[in-house]
């Protein structure tokens, strides 16, 4: 008898128990309000947050599950509660500038008001309606950001580094595009014709993003592929106008061309995503022997395997062609001939494979990027006794795990990294090999109003033989006061080694000498910001009004500096440049910045504009940090044109930009404008004795102050239908004589006529 009402007990709990496993089948599809579908739209158990479906390619999902209700989540858009009836679900976007959706921070996607440091973005508009032969164009339009010489400066974080270092840390699709040998930003090798956007963010994240990343990160994000095509194709062709200053003609009244045809295509075949690109480009420049001749192609394989919370894929880039230097002036009037008339072509072939890998589980996601980056340049420069020609192989490969508690308002985001180089080039004094391990861990937590951050960097540098450890840390708080109203302060450290280029480079250009520095040591930096960002609505208008006050600290900053480092009495000796450490710098300054928008019948209405005011101080002029070959001693007071307040050199104390978009039915007008001030210090060899023989005309150049400029750009467009739009892009229209750093002068006006042809079925 007991025996029987046992087996009855257990019969009936194991009938409640499949009862309560009853599977229910959720079948459908996820799109925008544009029927655009939504990919990887994650189906979470509401009570739980536990994630247990995502969307595919198509939007498309189909799955059973032991829930009879399930909420859907994806970043921008408003939650939706679905239930196995519901079938096609239409996700409600958030519209608004402060609910912009940005993935910088923490290498995971996040809204921009909740940052605790500054970004910016660019809408991928504003680049494909300026038409950039290179991106670098674009950034420079930023606030509070510079490119010189190739080399991003973010608030004035950098002075002027030629070819070698960058304390920005670029990325493509959250890989480094930083090169091998001299870390510096391969620009000319970044897809222009795919851009979907680009994130800044200013100040020090290295935590999340490594030793370069001291001054900043630019992530410049790509169009993916979806089951709806897109097609886009775009010619462009134009001029550079003669200078006014008819010395500067170095070939009398021809106007130099540029020419550009650039193709983009993403689409989903057969389950697998497929996005393309080509782009054509042949620049000859407004300077001799600063030409660009290109061809790059890209193509990039996605594939999503929905019901294993899967997808991976590779994206791989090749580049070939051949490209001209210009490093300094023959002199103030003729500012456009290089120095001595000597030219350098670089016979340049790069190429990229980046397979990747992701795959989520519940409150689990993890990430492998992996890249392969061989970049070839054949350099002739006239002088078959000196060898530039140089090799390198990257390899890179970022394991990061992300664990999340939706409900908690909790993330933890952590990662490996192993980053290896190798050189071989009579220019760096031979074959080379530098290797960079790293460990990271990021927590951050959110409460009803406040937002916390905090994270951990173990950076490992071994150079040859020479290695070196150091841990780096950050935090950050993000507290909304009002609806539309969010406080944040951050704190970040920076590390960076010597990158191969700066301590084995040893070149010559023309009577300008390159220097290698082996004793070069690492330089660290802190980063401290304050800010404020608000939210405005009012009859139609959006606006977005950001403020920030902040403050970097260096150690051992490494700068280029100008001397005699080779010397034979009595009058033989080699002048140039030398990577040293200068001791402890600080950059502080504050920042403002207002993004607006309105949409209405007829006429929309975009841009922002910006200030960013500056004060960099070197804390201990008289600091010796070197002696040159004549016995010179090295030091911030003995090697600066201008030591009024002990500003660092090549800085411009403030830079003022901003940029409209007025589309009116099927026209469209924009107008973009760029102020900086005067880069007052600079290397006192410059002008001085005997450098300023050999390279006449920048004492001249600063008397009249031609760092300090305002550039005025326009563009007018017309819409022929939905798919063909035509663009006259006109730079610098007053045709203001400019200089970017010492010996350089900037374009003249240009004048380019783009056409572009899209097939977006989503539209």
């Amino acid at each position: 008898m007991r025996n029987r009402l046992l087996t009855q007990v257990i019969f009936t709990l194991m009938t409640l128990s499949l009862c309560g496993q009853d599977l229910y089948n959720y079948k459908g599809r996820v799109t925008n309000p544009s029927n655009e579908p939504i990919i990887g739209a994650q189906f979470m158990i509401p009570y739980t947050a536990t994630v247990v479906a995502i969307t595919g390619d198509n939007g498309v999902f189909d799955f059973s599950v032991n829930e009879a209700e399930l909420e859907i989540r994806q970043i921008g858009y408003e939650p939706f509660l679905v239930t196995p009836s519901t079938g096609n679900v239409v996700l409600k976007e958030e519209m608004s500038l402060i609910n912009a959706v940005v993935v910088s921070e923490n290498k995971r996607e996040s809204q921009l008001k909740n940052a605790t440091i500054s970004m910016e973005i660019i809408s991928p508009d504003l680049i494909g309606n300026t038409s950039p032969t290179n991106l670098e164009e674009s950034i420079g339009r930023i606030n509070g950001v510079q490119v010189v010489d190739n080399q991003p400066n973010i608030r004035s974080g950098s002075g002027w580094s030629y070819g070698a270092g960058s304390r920005v840390q670029v990325l493509v699709d959250g890989v480094p595009m930083l090169s091998g040998d001299a870390g510096q930003p391969l620009w000319t090798f970044v897809p222009t014709e795919g851009i979907d956007g680009v994130e800044i963010i200013k100040g020090a994240s290295s935590v999340i993003y490594g030793s370069s990343a001291l001054n900043g990160v630019i992530n410049i994000k790509t169009k993916e592929a979806s089951s709806i095509p897109y097609t886009q194709v775009s010619s462009s062709f134009g001029f550079y106008d003669l200078p006014i200053r008819e010395s500067l003609r170095y070939l009398g009244n021809k106007r130099n061309t540029v020419s550009n045809v650039t193709a983009y295509h993403a689409g989903i075949y057969k389950g697998l995503g497929v996005k393309a690109g080509i782009n054509l480009l042949n620049d000859e420049s407004y300077k001799m022997g600063d030409y660009d001749k290109r061809f790059r192609g890209t193509l990039g394989l996605r594939k999503v395997v929905a019901d294993k919370n899967l997808i991976f894929g590779v994206n791989s880039t090749y580049q070939s062609g051949t490209s001209g230097s210009f490093l300094l002036w023959e002199s103030y009037d003729l500012g456009y001939t290089a120095l001595d008339s000597s030219t350098t072509d670089n016979i340049v072939s790069r190429i990229s494979i980046d397979p990747f890998i992701k795959w989520q589980k519940g409150k689990f996601k993890q990430t492998l990027n992996t890249r392969y980056l061989a970049v070839n340049n054949e350099v002739d420069n006239g002088d078959t006794a000196i060898n530039q020609s140089n090799y390198s192989d990257l390899i890179y490969a970022e394991y990061q795990s992300t664990f999340s508690l939706p409900k908690n308002k909790f993330n933890a985001t952590a990662g490996l990294v192993a980053i290896s180089s190798v050189t071989e080039s009579p220019l760096y004094s031979g074959n080379q090999s530098a290797n960079n391990n790293a460990a990271y861990i990021q927590l951050d937590k959110s409460w009803n109003r406040l937002t916390a951050l905090a994270g951990a960097r173990y950076e490992f540098f071994k150079l040859n033989e020479r290695s070196e450890a150091k841990p780096v840390f950050r935090a950050g708080l993000n507290y909304k006061l009002a609806q539309y109203t969010f406080l944040r302060g951050s704190f970040g450290q920076g590390y960076r080694f010597p990158s191969i280029a700066e301590s084995f480079i040893s070149t010559t250009v023309g009577p300008i000498s390159i220097f290698p520095n082996e004793n070069l040591q690492s330089e660290t930096s802190s980063n401290l910001e304050f800010g404020i960002k608000q939210g405005l609505k009012f009859k139609g208008w959006q606006l977005l009004l950001d403020a920030a006050v902040f403050r970097m600290d260096y150690e051992n900053m490494m700068e280029f500096t100008f001397g005699i480092w080779e010397f034979t009495p009595p009058f033989n000796f080699k002048a140039g440049f030398e990577t040293l450490n200068t001791g402890k710098t600080r950059v502080q300054g504050s920042e403002f910045n207002i993004a607006f928008q309105k949409e209405t019948k007829n006429i929309d209405f975009q841009g922002f504009i910006g200030a960013t005011l500056t004060e960099s101080e070197a804390l201990d002029p008289s600091n010796v940090f070197g002696e040159d070959s004549t016995g010179q001693l090295i030091s911030y007071l003995s090697t600066s044109s201008d030591t009024t307040g002990y500003g660092l050199k090549y800085r411009p104390r403030n830079q003022i930009k901003g940029d409209v978009m007025i589309t009116y039915k099927k026209w469209s007008l924009g107008a973009g404008i760029a102020y900086q001030s005067e880069m007052e210090n600079i290397d006192l060899a410059f002008v001085s004795v005997p450098i300023d023989i050999s390279v006449p005309g920048i004492q001249e150049s600063q008397d009249k102050k031609l760092t300090k400029a305002t550039l005025i750009n326009t563009r007018i467009g017309y819409s022929f239908s939905d798919k063909l739009k035509m663009n006259l892009i006109l730079s610098n229209i007053t045709n203001r004589e400019y200089a970017i750093r010492p010996a350089d002068l900037g374009a003249p006006r240009s004048v380019r006529f783009q056409v572009t042809y899209t097939l977006d079925k989503s539209k």
